[in-house]
């Protein structure tokens, strides 16, 4: 969390005393600067290493769990110009969540950009925690294989570009819990969603790893699949976390991305109707088109 202001109040004060005590000469004037100097950047520093405690450390919730289900999406830019589909299947087996995501670019889109891409998960029912991810992203010159291997304590990935001279090599991550994208998502759908609460949770999308927090700001009804849906309006803040020695350190901001807004079906499913990620031009959204429970 961003250092709250009471905190920062509490260090100026304990500035201005150290100040106050030395005796009038330059020494004062030097003293003061240097103290100054010292304070920002353990102001800074803690700005950056708190976000830990934005995240939840709550147990999954008691909504009902989502059935299995299958979901089509379309995605575009600026309620413009359509650029890409997905299906996500979320099916539960047992004690198990199995997951895949297939989708690409189309149009205009993929004549500029040509991106196809499929993703698995095998999550654990109940606590939504990640058990292996892999996928695989094919572009007009390249490809990329991302698998992920999650335990107790963080993750290993292994991520190979085609082509590329260099050797794939293993990256570990010091972390728990961490999700994948869908875990995540399930975990923030099991929490009580009251308007004003807000949901911490750092997630693996296959390159690194993200603190993203969700906070419900209110009920309302959106237009989706050609009728009105009420819906639970939540806004999204992602950083990025950078990671050295095997830990994540700090959170950065994302320099192409400037906050988004997610719309979740108020009734039994809670699921995503609409996305709106706000971006250097524009927005990008991704819109529900159709879905069906299995």
């Amino acid at each position: 969390m961003l250092m709250g202001a009471g905190s920062t109040s509490a260090k100026w004060e304990a500035f201005f005393r150290a100040v106050a005590a030395v005796p009038q000469s330059r020494d004062r004037r030097f003293f003061g600067c240097l103290l100054a100097a010292c304070l920002l950047a353990l102001a800074q520093t803690a700005s950056a290493s708190d976000w830990r405690s934005e995240v939840s450390d709550a147990p999954p919730g008691k909504f009902p769990d989502l059935p299995s289900i299958r979901l089509h999406y379309t995605f575009g830019w600026s309620n413009v110009i359509q650029a890409a589909h997905a299906e996500a299947t979320i099916a539960r087996v047992g004690d198990e969540y199995r997951t895949k995501v297939s989708g690409g670019t189309d149009g205009l889109a993929r004549a500029l950009w040509m991106l196809d891409a499929q993703h698995s998960a095998l999550m654990l029912a109940g606590s939504d925690k990640p058990v292996r991810i892999s996928q695989v992203e094919r572009y007009r010159r390249r490809s990329i294989e991302t698998m992920v291997r999650y335990d107790a304590k963080g993750l290993d990935r292994l991520r190979r570009v085609t082509p590329s001279p260099g050797k794939a090599v293993w990256k570990r991550v010091n972390f728990s819990p961490m999700y994948d994208v869908i875990g995540g998502v399930l975990y923030v759908r099991s929490q009580p969603l009251k308007v004003g609460d807000s949901v911490g949770v750092v997630s693996f999308p296959g390159d690194s790893p993200y603190l993203a927090v969700v906070q419900v700001v209110k009920r309302e009804t959106i237009r989706c699949m050609g009728r009105d849906w009420p819906a639970l309006r939540l806004s999204l803040q992602i950083r990025k976390l950078t990671v050295r020695k095997d830990k994540p350190q700090e959170a950065v901001e994302y320099s192409k991305f400037h906050g988004g807004t997610v719309w979740v079906s108020d009734d039994a499913l809670r699921i995503p109707l609409r996305a709106e990620v706000h971006v250097f031009v524009g927005f990008v959204y991704g819109q529900l088109q159709s879905y069906e429970r299995l």
